[in-house]
């Protein structure tokens, strides 16, 4: 938090913030710091110009230049406003310092957007992204030499310790006093294998189960049934958030899994209006998938096969 707040003080002083990278696991904080960063700012300095972009579903230049022309600058957008329209309104009416959070930026499928956003006068970014020689591999060198410099934060997994008490302070706040034992809060701790997201929905899923059974207090022996429902609960979360292309890979799976790399790619290239290459397909959409296990892989024969993780996603119920 120190750090991205040391790379938005220029702000306060009226001039334009080192641009910042936050790398890491799922879970380990990144849009929470980020935003909370961002928030600390506002409070310093009112009505500072800001958009928050998740570019996994806003992935092409023109979706994030529509983003930006709306949150930076304010006002209707045209209906299908060409990129140079987009970017000349806001040369035009942008008056920075500001600042932008890209979050999932590696999702981005048209990386020259980070070199229009520092053309943009006083303009600053937060790039969120869980690996940076997966985000850096496929820029080309003009767009490499502008982000080459700036902040980089690097999150680690949380801790089993830490984990347990961010449990059990949600616990004491959001359920009251010996809601669960020190023995619950650390079994889902260990479960959520450094992922902080996992462990807090989990505790969600027990709370609720144990509620339903008219128990004061949650019994270890639901923790492993409501690891499971968590785990559900967040690829149905996550499926939500996909774009088009990786829905109809999902979909694909569904029906036809297993299948190696070629045939996914070819029978998702039959469902899609607008397919990308096979290269792509399999650094960005699959990789992504695999990251937030909705897919797995296992290698028969010297083949790698991928299937779907826990079913379709959407024939989940959420945790009620």
């Amino acid at each position: 938090m120190n750090e991205v707040t040391d790379a938005l003080a220029p702000i306060e002083d009226g001039q334009r913030a080192e641009n910042c990278f936050l790398f890491g696991p799922s879970g380990a904080g990144k849009t929470t710091v980020a935003r909370a960063a961002v928030r600390e700012l506002r409070r310093e300095v009112l009505d500072v110009p800001y958009a928050y972009v998740n570019c996994w579903r806003d992935y092409t230049r023109n979706a994030v230049l529509e983003r930006l022309s709306r949150d930076l600058v304010g006002g209707a957008v045209p209906r299908s406003a060409s990129t140079s329209t987009l970017l000349d309104r806001v040369h035009r009416d942008f008056n920075g310092p500001g600042v932008v959070i890209l979050d999932e930026v590696d999702q981005l499928r048209e990386t020259e957007l980070l070199y229009d956003l520092h053309e943009f006068r006083g303009l600053s970014w937060i790039g969120i992204a869980n690996d940076e020689v997966d985000l850096l591999a496929d820029l080309d060198e003009r767009v490499r030499s502008r982000v080459s410099v700036g902040y980089r934060v690097r999150f680690d997994r949380y801790g089993e310790d830490t984990i347990a008490e961010i449990l059990e302070r949600r616990a004491r706040e959001g359920l009251g006093p010996n809601a669960a034992s020190d023995e619950v809060f650390e079994t889902i701790a260990r479960l959520a294998d450094g992922d902080a997201r996992m462990g807090i929905t989990t505790l969600r899923a027990a709370a609720r189960k144990a509620s339903s059974e008219g128990l004061s207090n949650i019994p270890r022996r639901l923790v492993e049934d409501s690891i499971s429902e968590a785990e559900r609960e967040i690829a149905r979360k996550t499926y939500s958030k996909l774009n088009d292309h990786q829905r109809v890979v999902v979909d694909v799976l569904q029906e036809e899994a297993p299948l190696i790399q070629r045939d996914l790619h070819e029978r998702y290239s039959e469902r899609h209006d607008n397919p990308v290459s096979l290269r792509y397909f399999r650094d960005t959409h699959l990789s992504k998938l695999e990251h937030y296990e909705l897919i797995t892989t296992e290698s028969r024969s010297g083949k790698k096969y991928y299937d779907l993780a826990l079913g379709h996603p959407e024939q989940h119920k959420p945790i009620q």
